[in-house]
């Protein structure tokens, strides 16, 4: 999945792919819940894998601004 493709104003986990590409593992309704789930996925890996964001949506792109660089299509 793209980055710009990721749900917005939702705690999500992910799997990093590659620079552009995550796959979204899980979405949540709190941060602590999408921690939790960050944590037991990456117990006993060498190294974390997983990772716990929120998308938002840039104000200013709705003000007729510059795009977000997670809005950007190549």
């Amino acid at each position: 999945m793209k980055t710009h493709d990721l749900p917005l104003n939702t705690w999500i986990v992910v799997a990093q792919d590659s620079s552009e590409d995550v796959t979204l593992v899980s979405r949540h309704l709190s941060q602590r819940e999408a921690e939790a789930t960050r944590d037991k996925r990456n117990q006993g890996l060498p190294e974390p894998h997983y990772s716990t964001c929120i998308v938002v949506e840039p104000i200013a792109q709705r003000m007729g601004g510059r795009p977000a660089p997670t809005a950007w299509k190549r």
